[in-house]
């Protein structure tokens, strides 16, 4: 399952990237597991600053298929570990880029996708400009709810990302609820559906947090950490590797079969810290 690929060239390699290239070949030495889950993340694809460019999504959802099994996110979540490397991938916030551009690539690799939304921040035939001092992309755009409901009908699972853009590790109990609860009844409103999977902002989760998540009638939620998934893993905090807009195709592959698997390892060192 290993594969190796050039670094691209014209990228601003930062040292925080050639420290993770330079660990990622350790770690290459040590034996893989048999099988292997991940959950990919990304927030916006395209031009806009922190968008991860199109063609190289391409190239990336292209080696994906030929080297794993693109399933989605119910499928992964339900499935046994039986399939070798099954990979899910994920989308936060609710870009424009994901029917314009997202879609299509994956409709070309056979694949589907999720897209976690903040269901407040949509119009219905608008796209509405994100904000970047909530915490968005800076300089995208919002799908409508009519692009929502395309990509549904194109197989897309449609999960929440809260009503606004908001830390619900520090927001009051009735926010909490509010955003839980209000975004998970407009999204199965406005899809006649219901909404079963949610993602936390930022990844950031606490246990009361969890707990809310749970009692509002969500299946799963899912974080950021950087891990595949395990058997037993638990379902108030299911892991996903985030994927930089500045790795080369072969960061990608590396990171995809598990030679940056050491990431999440420093993320729990941090956490404790």
């Amino acid at each position: 399952m290993r594969f190796r690929a050039s670094i691209s060239t014209g990228r601003i390699m930062t040292t925080k990237l050639i420290l993770k290239r330079t660990l990622g070949k350790v770690a290459r030495l040590r034996p893989t597991a048999a099988q292997r889950k991940l959950i990919l993340l990304y927030h916006s694809i395209g031009e806009s600053p922190w968008a991860t460019p199109e063609n190289d999504f391409r190239a990336q959802m292209e080696w994906l298929s030929r080297s794993a099994k693109i399933v989605s996110l119910p499928q992964l979540l339900e499935d046994s570990f039986d399939d070798p490397f099954q990979v899910s991938i994920t989308f936060d916030d609710g870009y424009a880029s994901l029917r314009d551009l997202a879609l299509p690539v994956l409709q070309d690799c056979g694949a589907v996708a999720t897209v976690f939304i903040n269901a407040g921040l949509l119009a219905e035939n608008v796209r509405n400009p994100s904000d970047a001092s909530l915490g968005h992309y800076p300089e995208d755009w919002f799908l409508s709810w009519e692009d929502v409901r395309a990509l549904a009908a194109a197989g897309w699972t449609i999960g929440s990302h809260g009503v606004e853009h908001l830390d619900l590790t520090r927001a009051a109990p009735d926010v909490v609820n509010k955003q839980l609860r209000a975004s998970k009844q407009m999204i199965g409103a406005n899809l006649s559906q219901p909404c079963s999977y949610f993602a936390y902002t930022w990844g950031r989760h606490v246990k009361s947090l969890r707990e809310a998540v749970a009692a509002a009638g969500y299946n799963y939620a899912l974080s950021c950490e950087h891990e595949p998934l395990s058997e037993g893993f638990d379902r108030w905090a299911v892991p996903r590797i985030n994927i930089s807009n500045d790795y080369s195709l072969e960061d990608f592959a590396a990171l995809a079969v598990g030679d940056w698997d050491y990431l999440g390892w420093f993320q729990k060192m941090r956490a404790r810290r």
